[in-house]
């Protein structure tokens, strides 16, 4: 069969290649793809961006006309799904055959009988299995109504099917597709994405992981084999001999000491074996009692040269009571020096904003970037999503305002806090930049000044003057200031 899969995104760079690099696929339609067409089904891609208005569907449409396809899949995320919708509605009324299914995150933590009066089924949880069913069933034209976790409109009603248990082992699952991304993508040599494995042991309040570990019974942390990471990482060094750079993607690699110590020593076998031409990145979450100086000189034998560390706050009672991450701040201090002493470089999620934070809460947050001096920072306002732990808590504290903008989710400010406004909020995101690196003298002149003007000009001004810059430069052609090495510049800007 012939499946069409639908992923919106927001600020692309232009309408025929709307994702600036490889780190923009998104691994759970290229999961499914990879599996469909591991038993011979077709399937073909469309990225859309809202802000592209009524030439989403006539680019839409050009594609449905000549791909053909008989399914249309959508997923989206809490920001994305109301445009989604307006597309499936579009599609409906042009195409009314067309079998429409629905699923991702946002779906699977607000299931709702609402949403069937669109979609002719909507998944919950891992949609390999449930999916591959699925499109089998329609071609042999036999009753869909009994595929587990799949919530069915049928003549008789919706029929709500529990859901199978999460997949066990990883390994038998196909590498997930790239190919049908490639066309989409404006710079192609930039770094890939790997995921090592699926779930997290943790409970952070934020995190649609605390709530997605109840969608399938069975165990939600899984992780790869070692032997089958590193095909998959051979085989992307094959297809892209130019990489430099591969991330890592996992909720945390270090909890199974014997796994990671496997891992990054079939890692360090493989860096001997290229010269150690791929460097690797991943991310780190830290917890009590760590090893930090095991996990540090792991890391090294792997050639892993970035770690992310999600530190989010700075306040160690916003961390406990309201984001479930119970460390301290000596313990992520002590990890950056580590990192420090094996030439790792170290890089610190940041969220302002946060229920209950006051400004004295979001300084403490400011000196330890500060004192750290992250490689690089990604520092978002907090945004509470639908279906997770903190967002009910936004709900019970009567912080929600009537009206979310999700346009330009985790750039502007939504609570307005007693002792900490949405202004003051707005102000201390826009100047973060500025504030963390002032006193470096490492840091160039162009590069301050883009960070001061972000105090005045503020953050969505210099994201859409980049956006914009992007744009022109594609437009003329002008392929030298499109160099990975400018892309990456900018990027960390």
């Amino acid at each position: 069969m012939q499946i069409l899969f639908v992923y919106s995104t927001q600020k692309t760079i232009v309408l025929q290649k709307p994702l600036l690099n490889q780190e923009g696929i998104y691994h759970g339609i290229s999961s499914i793809v990879g599996v469909l067409k591991q038993r011979r089904h077709e399937c073909r891609l469309a990225v859309l961006d809202r802000s592209n208005g009524k030439r989403n569907f006539q680019l839409l449409n050009q594609i449905i006309d000549r791909f053909k396809p008989q399914i249309i899949a959508f997923t989206a995320v809490f920001s994305e799904y109301d445009f989604i919708c307006e597309i499936a509605s579009q599609v409906k009324n042009r195409f009314p055959e067309l079998f429409l299914i629905a699923g991702g995150v946002h779906i699977t933590l607000n299931p709702d009988e609402k949403q069937l009066s669109l979609f002719d089924a909507i998944c919950i949880g891992e949609g390999e299995m449930p999916m591959l069913e699925l499109v089998q069933r329609l071609e042999a034209k036999e009753p869909i109504s009994d595929i587990r976790n799949l919530w069915v409109k049928t003549p008789d009603g919706i029929v709500k099917n529990p859901a199978r248990p999460f997949l066990q082992n990883l390994d038998e699952l196909p590498f997930p597709d790239r190919e049908m991304w490639q066309e989409w993508i404006l710079e192609s040599h930039t770094k890939p994405t790997i995921l090592v494995g699926r779930g997290c042991p943790f409970d952070c309040t934020y995190c649609s992981n605390r709530s997605l570990r109840k969608a399938s019974p069975g165990k939600y942390v899984r992780m790869r084999s070692p032997e089958n990471i590193l095909s998959e990482i051979r085989s992307l060094y094959e297809e892209y001999p130019d990489i430099k750079e591969i991330h890592l993607e996992v909720e945390t690699m270090v909890i199974d000491r014997g796994w990671l110590e496997k891992f990054c020593g079939q890692m360090e076998i493989f860096g001997k074996e290229t010269g150690f031409k791929v460097s690797f990145s991943t991310n780190l979450r830290i917890f009590p009692r760590m090893d930090v100086d095991f996990i540090f000189e792991q890391f090294k034998k792997a050639n892993i040269r970035l770690v992310t560390v999600g530190l989010e706050s700075g306040s160690y009672r916003i961390r406990k009571e309201i984001l479930s991450r119970d460390y301290s701040n000596e313990l992520v201090l002590k990890a950056a020096e580590v990192a420090k002493s094996y030439r790792i470089s170290f890089a610190l999620f940041n969220m302002v904003g946060l229920p209950t934070e006051t400004p004295a809460e979001f300084a403490e947050t400011l000196q330890m970037n500060r004192q750290i001096q992250p490689a690089f920072h990604a520092t978002s306002i907090f945004f509470p999503y639908p279906g997770t732990q903190i967002a009910e808590t936004c709900k019970q504290m009567n912080l929600l305002p009537e009206y979310i903008n999700t346009k330009d989710e985790r750039q502007l400010a939504v609570l307005d806090l007693p002792g900490f406004s949405k202004k003051q909020i707005q102000k201390s995101f826009d100047s973060f930049h500025y504030q963390v690196y002032r006193k470096q003298k490492s840091k160039s002149f162009p590069r301050l000044l883009i960070y001061y003007s972000m105090c005045f000009l503020g953050h969505n001004f210099y994201a859409n003057l980049k956006i914009a810059l992007i744009r022109f430069l594609y437009r003329t052609k002008n392929r030298k200031a499109l160099s990975p090495q400018w892309f990456s510049i900018f990027q960390k800007s």
